[in-house]
């Protein structure tokens, strides 16, 4: 009897190592899947309903100049783009990927400086977000050093 018992736990142990198992593949698998790359030059994320631009703007660029690119951005031939909020870039971040600049953001999306510009504004500020450290930073809004911008957009 007690033989028989052992047995049963082992199955129930590998029965359930083997869900677990499956559960980690399709959380990488969706996890994979999040960002997709368009053939317009444009990365869709499904899991927040937003379209970035694939990369930034590729210059320091001062805050002032970063919301007048963003506007008028053509991006996929879309018309209607903007200055991403703080907590969008930081929805990009992930500490456990480096794109090819060796930033924590998706592989997709290339961004040439660690810090993009962001909508929000405190008088004279504006906000970055560091994609190198995952951290938001506020500077003046003249500041033009290597700081860039990600243009965004609500997928309809």
């Amino acid at each position: 009897m007690n033989h028989i018992i052992k047995v049963s736990s082992k199955r129930i142990f590998l029965i359930a190592g083997i869900i677990v198992l499956c559960e980690l593949c399709m959380v990488s698998a969706e996890a994979l899947n999040r960002f997709v790359k368009n053939n317009d030059n444009t990365i869709t994320d499904t899991k927040t309903g937003l379209m970035w631009a694939a990369k930034d703007n590729g210059s320091p660029i001062n805050w002032h100049n970063a919301l007048a690119y963003c506007r008028n951005f053509k991006g996929g031939s879309y018309t209607d783009w903007r200055m991403p909020t703080l907590d969008e870039l930081a929805g990009l971040y992930d500490s456990g990927e480096k794109n090819k600049n060796g930033y924590h953001i998706n592989k997709l999306i290339e961004t040439t400086a660690s810090t993009c510009w962001a909508v929000e504004t405190r008088d004279n500020l504006a906000g970055r977000y560091n994609f190198k450290y995952g951290e938001v930073y506020w500077l003046r809004k003249s500041y033009s050093g290597p700081t860039r911008v990600l243009p965004v957009r609500a997928v309809k």
